[in-house]
This record gives C-alpha cells, structure tokens and sequence, in this order.
C-alpha cells in the first residue's frame, strides 16, 4: 500500500518526477493543446494571470504542491500547516482541481493547523478535448495572508485508502472551475459541487462535470463512462444538468431529459450505488413590468428553467430519489438579495457563479440534504462532517478585479468533434468554429443530422451578431414565454425576419414549428431578410430568397428542392459563408448566452 510523508518550507523544493513532490506552478505544466483548460488540469486547477499594469499579490498568492501516486484510486491526505514568523489569515485549502478543503482558517504564528480528506485519482477528460487525461496526481494548494514558503511549514501525509466516492455529475454550473493566480474570489468562476468537500469526512468527492454538457453529451463524450467504469457499491453519484439540455428540442424537460434522468439512476443503482438529484441552480431571474406580467399572466419575476426543474422533482419522486431543490432554492434567494444577487455571480454573468455564489449554494444542498426524511442515510449524510453553513458576503473581499490580459482563444485550437471524418467541407467546418459558431464544450458535432428550426436561433444569432428579446409575447403557440428558444423568436418577429410562409396557423392560432427539421429555404429566407438592411422591405417570398442566397453562393446547391431539409453541417458552413459576404459582421461582438 502507497504511503508517502514529507516536509516543505522553501522555493528550492520544486516538484521533480524522480522525487515525485514538490512546490509546483502553472508554468511548468506541459500541455499539448496549450490552453488554459488543460494547463489548470495538470496544475491543481489554477492559472497565472496576466495584468496589464503591476498589481500587488499581497493576501492572494496561491501555493500549489504536486504529488505523483502510483495508481489510480482514493487516498487520505493529511495536511500540516504552520505559520512559522507571522499568523496566516484567511486561509483556504484546495485540493485535486481546485476542490474546497476548508475556507477562513486562522493559523496564528507559531501554531499548527492541520486537516485530513480524502480525495480520488482518476482519469480524467479535459475541457476541449475527447482524450483522457491518465495524469495520476494529487494537487495541494493553499491561499491566504504570508503564505509563502518562508513562512510556512507544510507537513504531508497522503496513504492510499479505499473509501467511498460521491461522484458528481452536472454542466459548468457545478463542475471544477480553474481560477487565477493571484487569486481573487470575486472573478473566480467556480461550480458549487466544486466547495462540497468542505462538508464530507470519510469519502472522497470526485467531480466529473464539464462545462457545455447536457444529459446526453455527459455519457455521449465519454466522462460518465469513467464514473461506470469505477463505481462501485456504496458509492453515490450527485447529478445536476439542465441549463444547456434546454438548448436542444431533443431534451425537453419532460422529455429526453427526464429519460436521461430515469436511466442514470437506473445504472447507477445497478451498480450498487445511490443517487441525488438536484434541480438545476437558477439563473438571475428575470423581471417582467407590472403591466407585462398582467397582460401574460405570469408572476413579476420568472425563470427559464422551471419546467427542468419540476421535472427533475418528478423523476425524482417517481424512482424515490432524494431531491434537492436547487432551482427553486438559489430563485428564492436570488430575489431576497436583489440587485445584490449580481455579486455571487461572475462579473457580467448571470449563469455561472464566483467563489462566493458557489460556497453558497454548496451551503444550500448541505442544509437540505440535511433536512430531509432520508438524507442522513445517503452517503454524503453519513459522512457529513458536521461543519455549520456561515454566509459569505462578498462585501468581504474587493469587487474590483484589475484588467488582465485574456486567456488563449480556445476556438484557435484543432476541431474537436469526433464525428467530422466523412463530412466533406471541413474547411467550411473550421471557419464556422474561428467564427465561434461552433460549441467547443461538446465532442459531437452531429453534421450530417437535421437541426431543428429553434435550435438554429442561437447559431444564427452568434453569426448575425445579434440576441434575443424578453418577454417574448406568445405569437406562437408552440412556444412558451419561459423556454429559452423564445427570446430569439422575439427579436425576429420585430426584426421581421420570418416568412410567414415557413409558419402554420390553425384558426387564430399560429405555431413557429419549433421541432420540425429547417429546410434549406428557410435558412435562406432568415439570412436574405437580415441581409435587407431596410426592416420595411424584408417581406421577400421564398423563391426570392433561395435565388439571391444561391446568386451570393450562401446557397451553393444547383438547383432548389423545396422542403428538403438542410444538415448541421451545412447550416455551419452557410453561416460562415455568410459572414464572409457581410464583412461589418466581424466587427460586432457576438453575445455568448449561457
């Protein structure tokens, strides 16, 4: 059995593969894509920012100490820290990829503070890729006031010790966010399963989410098969998807989402594990007028992941899972702050949440999971160490984060779908992806499938430079005010950029069609009315668009073949064509809705 103990104090202790430990740094991370994703993977979640102009790293510098196991598996770590000539305030412990220990300890000079966890090494798939990461290290790091080697002590125990592992599932809202160097927890993205370790002894937490992911990519990328691959009995898999599933027709709420749902817990309970379900966190919400939410008959404040949510619970109910509403939890309290509640989110965000949002709603689930009939026989139950939940106001710290030079652009690296081999316009392909029209959070391109005419709005909205409108006002009946497809709909119903042609009507009520396959047509017709600067002179027929498109080789087919459906792939490839054709576009910031 692997066991390791050793003793750091001073810069010259640098991480070495022949002695397997060491003081470590972003820097000395080898990467093959470059970016940032991958950099914080092999660096205990972390970067290096860069500032334009110098800023002062005093109470924000970052520690990180890398440990090289023999194997995969779960192992105890006992951490000894001590402040040798001054006391360290604030500090906090992280571990793995970025996971929080602990938060707010006070180490006073000449004492010792100590903590054990358990963490698990695992494979790994990194953000923007499709290959594993087979790394198999332990990262520690600390932050807070004089933490530097001269000040510090660090004393390590790490022993490989089956215990169970609570596996986390989810989008970017939960998963483990990298953050920077000095770090600042007001701009450090962070998902909320990445503080839950704070509150469990005896398992280790391993957080297998990802940004981008739906119900269907979390298995189709391949991170859910790491989990099935070592899951074992005894274990627990914690889930939370829905902010990107409501992007794709096929994974409506009561749809293909609630299946992907029933199916996970369904495997996961083969495998002699239990599952948690979680509703999805809720955005900042969003307000109507009085007169508005009169005349929708709706209340003043709303969200767009209702239905996700009261699915989730209803699954939930159907299969006797444990359920914790996060959705309707974060709703509540994001209305009780007001506009306060903007601070528990990335600056100008209102999906993902900072430091503060993410310890939080970690908070949340503890004081729920804690409250229900069963929750203490869950396995994080069991193993909840017993750590009161103590609001973190961000007034605590600065909220002005200086300017920093931007990451790699991540749609600069190689096309990364595994499904683009026998599609023949790759070239198409890869100017749509520079254009950033493209997901580069997800494996699957799909270019050869149709796509459904709602699920087009948000590319199209990324290639015209554009963005939707709320409330969206019901024109349509198959289209609700609170789904995300319908405040685009709502700016191209202004912008009159639909043919009343490509709807239907059945008496007084007209329908959008918002599942039905787009045909070439259609795409045509959207892009030529855009391409009218004149809004008055955007009622052009059909026909009228499909021969200026094909006239501007937006459209490159020969001939017309009215309602044929148009690929993915090609959807991609016209858009950027049509980009090329209207230059002033690429000077317009696109408007990245999350």
């Amino acid at each position: 059995m692997f066991s390791i103990n050793f003793k750091l104090q001073n810069n010259d202790s640098l991480y070495s593969q022949g002695r397997g430990y060491g003081f470590f740094t972003p820097e000395m991370a080898e990467t093959s894509s470059g970016t940032a994703h991958e950099q914080s993977l092999k660096s205990g979640g972390w970067n290096t920012r860069h500032f334009y102009e110098a800023v002062s790293d005093e109470g924000r510098k970052v520690q990180i100490v890398k440990v090289t196991v023999p194997s995969f598996g779960t192992y105890k770590v006992s951490v000894r820290i001590s402040a040798l000539n001054k006391s360290i305030e604030h500090l906090t412990l992280f571990s793995s990829r970025r996971a929080m220990i602990a938060r707010d300890v006070t180490v006073p000079c000449g004492s010792t503070w100590e903590k054990t966890y358990h963490t698990a090494v695992t494979p790994f798939i990194p953000a923007l890729s499709a290959t594993r990461c087979n790394d198999k290290d332990i990262f520690i790091s600390y932050t807070g006031s004089d933490v530097s080697p001269e000040n510090v002590s660090l004393d390590v125990t790490i022993t490989e010790e089956s215990v169970p592992v609570i596996w986390i599932g989810g989008d970017s809202t939960v998963t483990d966010q990298n953050a920077g160097i000095p770090y600042f927890p007001f701009g450090s993205f962070s998902g909320w399963a990445q503080t839950l370790p704070r509150f469990i002894e005896g398992a280790a937490v391993c957080n297998m989410s990802h940004s981008g992911l739906t119900s269907n990519c979390f298995r189709d990328d391949g991170h859910y098969d790491i989990i099935r691959e070592l899951i074992k009995p005894g274990d627990c898999l914690i889930m939370q998807f829905g902010h990107n599933d409501q992007k794709r027709r096929n994974l409506a709420a009561f749809g293909g989402y609630a299946d992907n749902l029933r199916r996970y817990v369904k495997e996961t309970r083969q495998a002699g594990a239990e599952a948690i379900l979680c509703s999805p966190i809720s955005r900042v919400p969003l307000e109507l007028s009085k007169e508005d939410a009169q005349a929708l008959n709706m209340d003043r404040h709303y969200s767009l992941l209702a239905d996700h949510a009261k699915a989730t619970e209803a699954v939930a109910k159907e299969l006797d899972v444990p359920f914790i509403d996060l959705h309707g939890l974060t709703f509540e309290k994001w209305l009780e702050f007001g506009d306060s509640a903007k601070d528990f989110f990335m600056p100008g965000d209102v999906t993902h949440t900072n430091e503060y949002g993410s310890v939080m709603i970690a908070d949340i689930f503890m004081k729920t999971l804690r409250s229900l009939d069963k929750g203490k026989d869950t396995l994080p139950g069991r193993c909840d160490n017993g750590l009161t939940c103590s609001f973190w106001s961000p007034d605590s710290d600065t909220k002005v984060i200086p300017a920093q030079e931007p990451e790699p652009d991540i749609f600069s690296i190689a096309l990364p779908y595994l499904d683009i081999a026998g599609f023949e316009d790759k070239e198409g392909l890869e100017k749509a992806f520079r254009y950033c029209l493209l997901d580069p959070c997800v494996m699957f391109l799909h270019p050869d499938a149709p796509l459904p005419r709602a699920q087009l709005l948000m590319v199209l909205f990324k290639a015209l430079r554009i963005a939707g409108t709320r409330p969206y006002r019901g024109k349509y009946s198959d289209l609700n005010i609170d789904e995300w497809d319908s405040g685009y709909v709502e700016t191209m119903i202004s912008e009159n950029l639909i043919d009343p042609a490509t709807t239907k009507s059945e008496g007084d009520k007209l329908f959008f069609r918002p599942n039905e396959s787009l045909t070439y047509e259609e795409l045509d017709s959207f892009l030529m009315r855009f391409y009218e600067s004149d809004k008055a002179k955007r009622d052009i027929p059909l026909e009228e668009c499909v021969r200026r498109a094909m006239e501007l080789g937006i459209d490159e087919r020969k001939e017309a073949a009215p309602g044929k459906w148009i690929s993915r792939g090609e959807v991609y490839t016209a858009l950027a064509r049509f980009i090329d054709l209207e230059e002033d576009i690429k000077t317009r910031s696109i408007n990245f809705e999350a």
